[in-house]
């Protein structure tokens, strides 16, 4: 599927509607087929380079006579639709961009998302990149008519066995021609939208724009604490305080995220394993059940292992200067020196790739802002 927007203005629909169209076209390329649906208060649009569109496909309809849209998410979240709620309408798309674009709204760097990032490395919860843009609950009912919004979301059933288990220990780094990673950061971020995991930073990004999220493995039950038995016999205060501490182990480097991110991606771990006891589950699948409805939906796979050093990149002395004050971080000369001189862990090296990405994100907004109030 190529790129939905989805909206419902209380007023100056039509031309709303018709300026957002432009903005869009102008940042994602004409070259894409248009298929749209307009109404006095509700609309579709799609663009989609197939000769074919179902607008199912899109886990999304609209009834024009009726003035009424409909919108769905899989039960898990992975099909990726994103809201951007205004004071006189809503945008709905499966990129946060496009909200921004079609709604004619400035992107701004979300802070909620980015301490999440700094702190495990992706969105946590409804979060993006994108400050007023959120995620849309897996298994989630929209309906819209103009007027009001009714929505209903299912509670998340696990329903997966164990994944085989994959090797997630960092390689050597590899010997390789120097990269500029500033140009890689911003090619990434546009072909992503900020969403793509920073371990991806020495990889080139694949033409176009991304569509989907990639599905992987629900269940990871090879990455249970090793002592997962007698965890699972304690009483369940209990249980639930040894498996966040264990997902916080996994999760939240050692060093370089700030406090205040380190306190986020902790809330966030409780309240999803509370989720799972309150949805029945009150063994270790509740560790499942968070990579199920936290990594998994994201598109996120934890643990990826980093094959090369930051201080290896081609601009190495360009990058320096952006690690100095990075929201979400603190201070990383010690980790950036341990770059520079080849001595630092997998995990050091995933902290500065995650900084650099928020370090170049702010020009990413740059480039989306010139198109928002590019006039049309």
């Amino acid at each position: 599927m190529g790129t939905l927007v989805a909206y419902t203005f209380a007023h100056d629909s039509a031309a709303r509607a018709a300026a957002g169209r432009a903005r869009v076209e102008a940042y994602y390329g004409g070259e894409a087929e248009h298929h749209g649906y307009a109404g006095a208060a509700v609309g579709l649009h799609l663009w989609d380079s197939r000769d074919s569109t179902s607008w199912h496909d899109a886990g999304a309809q609209v009834n024009l006579a009726e003035e009424r849209l409909e919108l769905s998410t899989d039960s898990i979240g992975v099909s990726r639709l994103f809201e951007l709620q205004l004071p006189d309408g809503c945008v709905w798309t499966n990129r946060p961009v496009a909200a921004l674009l079609f709604a004619g709204v400035p992107a701004v760097a979300s802070t909620r998302g980015w301490t999440f990032a700094a702190g495990c490395g992706w969105f946590m919860d409804d979060s993006t990149p994108y400050d007023g843009v959120l995620a849309v609950p897996g298994g989630t009912h929209i309906v819209a008519d103009g007027h009001r919004q009714q929505r209903t979301t299912k509670a998340y059933v696990l329903e997966a066995t164990t994944a085989v288990p994959q090797q997630v220990v960092a390689t050597p780094y590899l010997r390789a021609e120097p990269v500029e990673l500033i140009k890689r950061a911003l090619s990434w971020h546009r072909y992503a939208e900020g969403l793509q995991p920073a371990s991806s930073l020495f990889d080139p990004p694949p033409d176009g724009f991304i569509t989907s999220a990639p599905v992987r493995e629900v269940a990871h039950g090879y990455f249970y604490p090793r002592d997962v038995q007698q965890l699972d016999e304690l009483p369940l205060p209990d249980k639930l305080r040894a498996f966040s501490n264990h997902l916080q182990t996994r999760l939240i480097p050692a060093a370089g995220p700030t406090q205040a991110a380190r306190a986020a991606v902790a809330e966030q771990i409780d309240r999803v394993l509370q989720a799972a006891v309150d949805s029945g589950i009150e063994n270790a699948t509740m560790l499942d059940y968070f990579y199920a409805v936290e990594p998994l939906r994201r598109g996120v796979t934890p643990f990826t292992p980093v094959r090369r050093n930051l201080a290896s990149a081609a601009d190495r002395d360009l990058i320096e200067p952006l690690l100095t004050d990075v929201e979400g971080f603190g201070d990383l000369s010690t980790l950036w020196a341990a770059s520079i001189a080849g001595a630092s862990s997998a995990a050091a090296e995933a902290t500065l790739h995650q900084a650099l990405y928020r370090a170049t994100f702010n020009q990413h907004l740059t480039e989306i802002n010139h198109h928002v109030n590019r006039p049309h």
